[in-house]
């Protein structure tokens, strides 16, 4: 006979395996040593995870930019340094390099909605924000020319869903814009007036 559900014990095991198997690598009951204080210092620790995974997405943009351009490649320090310095609620791009040649870069890190192939209404309204910031600049940072500029809307890679979810993204497109958006290939020229989509994992 099976035994009637028990929230209490899923949310347990859920939570102990989850401390065990990622991070001590030892099965306790985790759970049962912390109180709702501790719980909640946990719940605002673990808010700075979508931060952390934008920061992480974004340096690892900046390497592959280096690999592309060698000017960036030359001065990657900079950009490091530019990226680490970066508050997140920073409202500018989330990498911008100057000079010799130009590249603004927004990240987003949106899991398609329900693990599904397309993203929700507020990712996508997201997207779409993005998309246009970077086609037509921010009043925020009037140095850059979006014409002279090589703009990138980088996503974290979660795999086939992302890639269908943008493909997607890129069909619903309004007609203004539809031809303005495309997803990276390696063996196509990157172009100034196109916003390029890189999946970064």
């Amino acid at each position: 006979m099976s035994q009637p559900y028990n929230r209490e014990l899923e949310l347990r095991d859920r939570f102990n395996h989850f401390i065990a198997d990622k991070i001590t690598g030892s099965s306790e009951d985790y759970y049962s040593k912390l109180s709702v204080e501790d719980f909640e210092d946990i719940k605002t620790t673990l808010s700075d995870i979508h931060n952390i995974i934008t920061y992480r997405t974004t340096i690892r943009f900046t390497e592959w930019v280096s690999d592309r351009f060698t000017y960036v490649k030359e001065n990657y320090q900079v950009y490091f340094d530019q990226v680490l310095n970066t508050k997140p609620s920073h409202n500018g791009y989330d990498l911008v390099v100057t000079g010799d040649v130009n590249v603004v870069a927004e990240i987003k890190c949106n899991r398609p909605i329900n693990n599904g192939y397309k993203f929700g209404s507020a990712q996508r309204d997201g997207l779409l924000k993005d998309i246009k910031g970077l086609l037509e600049g921010k009043s925020k940072v009037k140095s850059i020319d979006p014409a002279a500029t090589y703009k990138f809307l980088v996503i974290y890679d979660f795999g086939d869903h992302t890639l269908l979810a943008a493909q997607h993204l890129i069909k619903n497109l309004s007609t203004d814009l539809k031809d303005k958006v495309a997803i990276f290939k390696e063996d196509e020229p990157l172009l100034l007036d196109k916003v390029h989509i890189v999946f970064i994992k």
